[in-house]
Order: structure tokens, then C-alpha cells, then sequence
């Protein structure tokens, strides 16, 4: 029997194209590489940019009202730090991570094309760093601004055309130094999901540890859902008793800012779609779209669409709890005592937080191995 390879048949000298035998397609010497996720290079040029944007404010000596500079607003860590040095502190962040961008891409390229074993050089210290370096950043660089500013921002939006005291507010709330905490929450949005995918891409392939299973994430990923919409709810459930009694603070404080409660609902009903939201984590409807919305009806649910909002509120979140935490640290007891409902609900926000995120985690997990099929 004959074993050699057929190919296509030489034509026949003077033979009509019509009637001549179809050529067959070479066949390929390599398998089609995977595709490369596009977050490793588009974190790198980010912070690419907000470095050089640094590296021109340093050089041209640009007086920026960031840190010290700021003018008084929520407790921060870098409240007290020189504008110049925070400014040269972010300007080397970003090129720490705009490099390990690039490196991170590279190692991409190279698992993508099964070089596996080179992608995987050095990745525990990576992966340390690539967390950790971040989740510090995050801590000092971010303060409630940015969350009342998420918070406030539709209302503001709506209001402010027809209310001048709305207008100044907002006017107020867009500083140099919410700009600043804008673009190191992006630029860290960006960062997250780069690492993600270096992640998954140089991961060796065998069996999950145990608490990382479908089953066991479903299980703990429902109690920190649970955990994560318990304080929002909380907070959400002083702001509307405040409409009529003044629940844990001082009476003729609430009295003189009973026309102001207005922005307290609005944040509380903003919290409570916040708990439905994270509690809708462990349920069906979060796998797949209920069958009443027009032409999603049914459809898989992407994990991206849940997983994104959620670890972004958790960002958000947690270096807000710290900042009320040193609010708290600056007023006196009895003070704190007579506002303990204006307080207290704050004090937990570091949990929401982790609790979010951990939430997030387990329904990702929860979902792997999930067919992909629509319908």
C-alpha cells in the first residue's frame, strides 16, 4: 500500500483549466498559535504614559495641589506627603509597572507559542510582586474621595443644571488630587487584569487545590457574598430611618440638615442595588440572563460581566474603609459616640471589601469548566 503523502497531479500540457484536478492546500508545519491577551500590553502602555506624564510635571517643576498640597478633604495616608515626592512616588510606580508590562507580555508571547517553560521564569516573585506592589499603592494612594465621587456623580449629574449649590459642589469635587487617585485606580484596574491573564497562561495544567474546585468556591464564594451585602445594607438602612428619626446622631445636627437628606437616600438606595447585586452572585440569574430581557433572554452570562463591576467596587471600597478609619482616629470620643450611625457603617467598609473581592473570586471559580454554550 502505498504511504507516501498524495499531492495534486501536474497538469497535462496543452489541458483546458476547466477540466484540470483542483490543487490541494499544503499541508501546515505548525499549529495555530493561541491568541495573546491584549491586557498585559495595554496596562504596560498606560503606565507608560502616566510615567512620562510624571517624568514632564518633575522636569518642568509643575506645582500640583496633590498631598500635602491638597486642599482639606477625606483622611489619607499621603495627606501629609510632600506634592513633589507623591508625584515622583506614582511617576516610579509607573514604571515599575510599565515594565513588568512588557515583561509580562513577552512571556505571553512565549507561552502562547508553547514555550512554557521560559514564560514560567521567576513567576512566584512575579506574582508576589505584581499583587502586592499594587494592593499597596491602593491602600495609600486612594481615599473616599473617589468612592463619594462614584457615589455622588448621577445625582450631581442630574441635579446640577437646575441647582447652583450642586453645581459648586462639583466644581469643588473636581481636584487635582481626584484626578491623581483616577488615574492610579485605572491604570490599577488595568494592571489587575494583566496579571490575570499572565497568570492563567503560565499555570501549570493538573488538578485544582481543593478549596479552588467549582463545588467549594460555590460554597464559600455565597458566604462572602453574603458577608459583602450585609454592609451596604446596613449603611443603606441608617440613611432611610434618618428621613424621620435621627438614629445615632445629634438631634439639631439632623434638624439643620433635613433638607440635605436627599443625597443620604441616594447613597443608601445606591447601596441596597449594590447588596441585591452581590447577593444576585449566587443566584441563576447571574449564570444566565432571565428569559424576560429582550434578546439576552437565556444567554450565558459572561463572567467578566460580573466578575469586572465587582472587583472595581472592591477597589474602591476598601481604601475608603481606611480613610474612615483615620477619620475616626481624629475626633474625640464623645464625639464619635454621639455620630455612631454616621460612623459606625463606615468602619466596615474594609470588610466589604476583601468580602467583595473574595465574592468575585469564588463565582469565577465557581464558573470554570462552565460550558460556553448560549442557549
Amino acid at each position: 500500500m502505498d504511504t507516501r503523502p498524495h499531492h495534486s497531479p501536474r497538469p497535462v500540457l496543452g489541458q483546458p483549466a476547466s477540466e484540470r484536478p483542483p490543487r490541494l492546500p499544503s499541508p501546515t508545519r505548525h499549529a495555530p498559535t493561541r491568541r495573546r491577551p491584549w491586557a498585559p500590553g495595554a496596562a504596560a502602555g498606560y503606565w507608560a504614559t502616566v510615567a512620562l506624564a510624571g517624568l514632564l510635571l518633575l522636569a518642568t517643576g509643575t506645582e500640583v495641589a496633590v498631598g500635602a498640597a491638597e486642599p482639606a478633604g477625606f483622611p489619607a495616608l499621603v495627606n501629609h506627603v510632600p506634592a513633589r515626592v507623591l508625584l515622583a512616588a506614582v511617576t516610579a510606580l509607573a514604571v515599575v509597572l510599565a515594565a513588568a508590562g512588557t515583561w509580562m507580555r513577552r512571556a505571553l508571547t512565549l507561552a502562547t507559542t508553547g514555550r512554557l517553560t521560559a514564560a514560567r521564569a521567576g513567576r512566584a516573585v512575579v506574582l508576589a510582586l505584581a499583587w502586592g506592589l499594587p494592593a499597596l499603592a491602593a491602600l495609600t494612594l486612594l481615599d473616599a474621595e473617589l468612592l463619594a465621587l462614584v457615589g455622588y456623580l448621577p445625582l450631581l449629574a442630574v441635579t446640577a443644571p437646575f441647582n447652583a449649590e450642586m453645581r459648586a459642589s462639583l466644581e469643588a469635587a473636581l481636584t487635582a488630587g481626584l484626578l491623581l487617585e483616577l488615574v492610579v485606580a485605572v491604570g490599577l484596574g488595568l494592571w489587575a487584569g494583566a496579571v490575570l491573564a499572565y497568570q492563567r497562561a503560565t499555570a501549570i495544567p493538573g488538578r485544582p487545590a481543593g478549596w479552588t474546585t467549582p463545588a467549594a468556591a460555590a460554597r464559600w464564594g455565597r458566604v462572602a457574598a453574603y458577608v459583602a451585602a450585609t454592609v451596604p445594607a446596613v449603611y443603606a438602612l441608617t440613611r432611610f430611618v434618618w428621613m424621620v428619626y435621627p438614629l445615632g446622631i445629634d438631634r439639631e445636627l439632623w434638624e439643620a440638615g433635613r433638607s440635605d437628606l436627599l443625597a443620604g437616600v441616594w447613597l443608601g438606595a445606591f447601596g441596597l442595588v449594590g447588596a441585591w447585586l452581590t447577593i444576585g452572585l449566587t443566584r441563576p440569574w447571574s449564570r444566565r440572563f432571565p428569559r424576560w430581557i429582550p434578546g439576552l433572554g437565556r444567554r450565558r452570562v459572561p463572567v467578566a460581566a460580573a466578575v469586572v463591576p465587582a472587583c472595581a467596587v472592591a477597589l474602591l471600597v476598601l481604601p475608603a474603609g481606611t480613610s474612615m478609619l483615620l477619620s475616626v482616629l481624629d475626633k474625640p470620643a464623645g464625639e464619635l459616640a454621639k455620630s455612631w450611625a454616621a460612623v459606625g457603617p463606615t468602619l466596615l467598609w474594609p470588610l466589604w471589601g476583601v468580602a467583595l473581592a473574595a465574592a468575585a473570586l469564588g463565582y469565577a471559580l465557581a464558573r470554570r469548566g462552565e460550558p460556553v454554550k448560549t442557549r
